[in-house]
């Protein structure tokens, strides 16, 4: 049967339905179907050619999850993670192989599943916060016992939680083949991902036993910035159902109180917080205006541009923002001032200024006209 090297202009406009369609899977924050979701295990372990388990426990977090399968024991069997994933997509990679040109397969691979940095850092989120499964080689042994199978076992066994759980960013690679399936035809190759793709739309996260398949709700809340980083300027920016959260500001995890009771937020307690990512959302929470207003910030330099202001903790630690006047007047005559955050190492409200625009202080000297 000849490889398919190009896609047609057909199956091309068919590739942005199939990127919303995954980025919408991954992203989602509806319940879990668990019926349909029960039904996915029983196909995802029979395409592995595993029987199905004996138990499926629903987790209302990841963090439930870890908690619950950490304390496994030798009746939950073994953890199938590699058979049911990994195998599954080296065998229908090569059946697909066979059928589509390596350079058609890449097209779909950019189009379809293309890096998704809001989902990658809720799932490093849950990975920093949940009890890594850590058991060493002993527990290992005394789970599976001393037999050669059991060393055998107990010296392959994953031992991490990212190892031995699925999350939503483990299976959407399975966009691509979702989407040679209905687009390209191609049932029978991908027939032994109808388990996983039916999983991915209705789960969680998941770690899955010979005899225990543990699967987790969704998040009901997941929201980001602009820049696609972890953000909510007056909740948890992911949260789940049994109210495990994480609380962030522009990409960097916060304690809850920095941004559910802002108002606490002093001069003092920005002094005390030693992480200094943290400590900049503490500034900018209050708004840099606010905390030069309360003197927590030294004039340093003044010219036509503005004033650049700068706060010292330790000779690699600081905080610098320059303040600008908007050229254009309000109605009512007044002009507004901004405060810009710009690298502590700028020396002048002129190198500041040209930061801003991206510009060496010299090309910006030469505009005619500033905004």
């Amino acid at each position: 049967m000849p490889t398919e090297q190009a896609l047609t202009a057909e199956q091309t406009a068919a590739l942005g339905d199939f990127r919303a369609r995954w980025v919408a899977v991954r992203r989602s924050t509806v319940p879990a179907d668990r019926g349909a979701a029960a039904q996915a295990v029983q196909l995802a372990y029979h395409a592995a050619e595993l029987a199905p388990p004996a138990r499926i426990v629903w987790c209302d977090s990841p963090l439930t999850l870890a908690t619950l399968a950490g304390r496994m024991s030798r009746d939950d069997g073994r953890n199938v993670r590699s058979l049911l994933v990994d195998r599954l997509r080296r065998k229908v990679d090569s059946l697909v192989g066979r059928r589509v040109h390596r350079k058609a397969l890449a097209t779909v691979e950019s189009a379809v599943n293309p890096a998704d940095p809001l989902v990658a850092a809720a799932t490093d989120a849950v990975i920093r916060s949940v009890p890594e499964q850590t058991l060493s080689v002993l527990g290992h042994l005394r789970r599976y016992g001393l037999s050669w199978s059991g060393v055998r076992e107990a010296m392959l066994a994953p031992r991490s939680f990212s190892s031995c759980a699925v999350g939503p960013h483990d299976l959407s690679w399975l966009g691509i083949y979702d989407y040679l399936r209905e687009v390209l035809g191609f049932h029978a190759e991908t027939e032994p991902l109808r388990g996983l793709m039916q999983l991915a739309t209705s789960v969680g996260w998941l770690q899955p036993h010979e005899q225990t398949c543990w699967l987790a709700e969704r998040p009901n809340r997941l929201c980001g910035d602009a820049r696609d980083r972890l953000h909510h300027a007056s909740g948890p920016a992911l949260r789940y159902p049994d109210g495990w959260s994480v609380w962030a500001w522009r990409g960097v995890e916060v304690p809850r109180w920095i941004i559910a009771h802002s108002d606490r937020i002093t001069l003092a307690s920005i002094d005390e917080q030693v992480d200094v990512q943290v400590r900049r959302c503490m500034i900018e929470i209050m708004t840099p205006e606010r905390y030069i207003a309360l003197g927590g910030a030294t004039r340093i330099a003044e010219d036509e541009t503005g004033i650049l202001w700068r706060r010292n903790w330790l000779a690699a630690d600081a905080w610098a923002a320059v303040e600008v006047v908007n050229a254009t007047p309000e109605p009512d005559g007044t002009r507004r001032h901004f405060f810009l955050q710009v690298p502590a190492n700028l020396r002048t409200a002129r190198e500041a200024v040209a930061w801003t625009y991206g510009m060496r202080t010299e090309a910006y000297a030469q505009l005619v006209q500033r905004t």
